[in-house]
């Protein structure tokens, strides 16, 4: 499976941002209406995993699966927010 452009980008972010934890506490808002609470690289299968948190529900959405415009929404929040 080919890694998408922004899956390439985002994971060094993650890196940077999580400091070897692999993954970050934020809260992503994305224009159709999604929030999502953390972004998470999982090393073991160099996936990045998005989670919704409701209540004692973790629910996890697999950032390759998601469309490229929100993939890149995404990348940009975390850069425009946290990188500047």
């Amino acid at each position: 499976m080919v890694m998408s452009k922004f899956k390439k980008k985002i994971i060094p972010v993650i890196k940077w941002l999580s400091i070897d934890l692999d993954e970050v506490i934020v809260d992503i808002f994305v224009s159709n209406g999604l929030m999502f609470n953390t972004i998470e690289w999982r090393r073991s299968n160099n996936s990045v995993i998005l989670h919704y948190i409701n209540d004692d529900l973790d629910f996890e959405f697999n950032f390759e699966d998601m469309d490229e415009s929100v993939q890149k929404e995404i990348y940009m929040f975390l850069l425009r927010n946290y990188l500047n």
